[in-house]
């Protein structure tokens, strides 16, 4: 039951950050369709990753990390206390984001030339800066989103929460459509704002309904000194991460005019199986693992770890392979119209190839961060991000500047710095691994993928139409994929079929 308990969670995850996640494209789509790829469209992606990227860093994974395995533990031994902890954690955490803003707010002008300096010779500084102090506020509505969605998590409420950001997507879109006439980019950073306060809004009634109270108290608990304690390590953890692609910015902001715009849209894409996945597991496992310690039961959390690890080669190894084989007919259908080119198509179509590189690193990094994590050891995690970034930065430095190979390179770069950092994980950890178990995955899922790859290619030679190219293979190249891996009897494709059979 351990088992079949995460992977529900995970697949609940998924189907939610699925919707979100087509929405988003399709908000690519309109951003691409009505201002293309031009130092203007770099400005905006500029301003949008910084708020962004603090999201990733003070809200979505660091938070987890520190919040939910002090939680579940004083939740087994003190619901009443548990609630102050809440109220305490709540009000600071609020403090410190606002502070963030203030900062981020008075001083944009300086970040973007910090970030971006290929921006001031190119003339496209002002409109960075003043896009920046318009979505920084945003930082503080996804910051509550987190906080609420972390709570919902520990009473295992994955749906609602992983779905919010398909409203950012469609505040987005609603801006962009009706009102680029008239405020023209600045359009996408008032979809930001309105986006982030739907996304609290949206959570606010399973917040009641699962009757967690809180209210504005700066005492500061133990338990809220601890989990700021593991906040600071956990943030660097995956702050050190976020700094490999501000070093790509950085880099690209000297390249061709929408260098940045390409890495974004290809990134976009990259991002699904990582958004589908990788982070529903992570999240998942972390819930998971930290309920098998509170009640200390060492054997069912070593084997949720173990099945974490399969389900992420299971997952990211096609996934890497359908990128690749039919990214560019993807990226066609997804964004070449209006402004975009087919010139454009090609390069973001090689950064995605670079990117698609260190997807099954990435997603093995997961389920060892999560153990760490539950364990209360968020050092290694970051003693881990940092020998990646800086084996991306070596490598970014070397593919942009010395080899010239462009965005493909500095994709590249970061793909070979996610495995680098699971790599580190892998050897530090003292996680006895299935390695019988393990082996079968990998040996079930690559004859899987094979099968999946030849019927991609062979619809692709059948078909001229992209939109059938695209949709027929990955609909049928999905269906041969797990049916050949339901007839080899790999374990995750029986629970989902067990799962199905039992709902139908």
């Amino acid at each position: 039951m351990s088992k079949a308990h995460f992977l529900k969670n995970t697949l609940f995850f998924s189907l939610a950050t699925f919707i979100s996640r087509i929405l988003g494209y399709i908000r690519d789509a309109t951003i691409a369709y009505i201002f293309g790829a031009n130092p203007l469209t770099d400005a905006f992606f500029v301003a949008w990753r910084i708020p962004n990227t603090l999201r990733q860093l003070v809200a979505e994974g660091s938070f987890n990390a520190a919040f939910i395995p002090v939680y579940t533990q004083l939740l087994k031994k003190n619901p009443d206390y548990s609630k102050k902890y809440i109220s305490s954690l709540f009000s600071l955490y609020t403090l410190a984001l606002s502070f963030l803003t203030f900062i981020g707010v008075f001083f944009s002008e300086y970040i973007v030339g910090i970030i971006a300096p290929g921006f001031i010779e190119k003339g496209t500084i002002d409109q960075a800066s003043f896009l920046l102090k318009l979505t920084f506020p945003y930082l503080v509505f996804v910051g509550w989103v987190s906080f609420f969605m972390a709570l919902l998590n520990t009473r295992d409420r994955f749906f609602i929460p992983a779905v919010s950001p398909a409203l950012l997507n469609l505040s987005f879109i609603f801006c962009a459509f009706f009102l680029s006439s008239y405020y023209g980019i600045y359009s996408l950073g008032i979809g930001a704002l309105i986006g982030g306060f739907l996304q609290v809004i949206l959570q606010i009634p399973l917040i009641v309904k699962e009757r967690f109270s809180f209210s504005l108290s700066f005492k500061i608990l133990p338990e809220t000194k601890e989990t700021f304690k593991r906040l600071i390590p956990a943030f660097l953890s995956f702050g050190v991460s976020q700094f490999g692609f501000i070093v790509d910015t950085l880099i690209a902001s000297f390249l061709v005019g929408g260098a940045i715009s390409y890495l974004y849209y290809a990134n976009r894409i990259f991002q699904l199986p990582i958004g589908l996945f990788a982070i529903g597991l992570g999240n998942a496992l972390l819930v998971s693992l930290s309920r098998h310690l509170a009640e200390e039961d060492p054997r069912r959390f070593l084997q949720d770890f173990n099945s974490g690890i399969r389900f992420a080669i299971f997952i990211s190894i096609p996934a890497t392979l359908g990128m690749i084989v039919l990214g560019r007919e993807i990226i066609s259908v997804l964004l070449q119209r209006g402004a975009f080119s087919q010139e454009n198509t090609e390069l973001t179509y090689l950064a995605l190839v670079g990117y698609s590189i260190g997807l099954t690193g990435y997603a093995l990094a997961r389920p060892y961060k999560s153990a760490f994590f539950a364990k209360g050891d968020t050092k290694t995690p970051l003693y881990s991000t940092i020998f990646g970034v800086l084996v991306s930065i070596l490598f970014a430095v070397l593919f942009g500047f010395l080899l010239n190979w462009g965005v493909f390179g500095l994709a590249l770069a970061s793909s070979i710095g996610g495995i680098a950092s699971f790599v580190y994980l892998f050897f530090v950890s003292d996680l006895e691994l299935y390695k019988k178990d393990i082996f079968s995955t990998v040996l079930k899922t690559c004859v899987s993928t094979g099968a999946m790859v030849l019927t991609v290619f062979f619809i692709k030679n059948i078909f001229e139409n992209l939109y059938i190219q695209v949709f027929s293979g990955v609909f049928a190249g999905a269906f041969i994929y797990f049916l050949t891996a339901y007839l080899l009897r790999e374990s995750a494709v029986v629970y989902i079929a067990g799962r199905l059979r039992s709902r139908f």
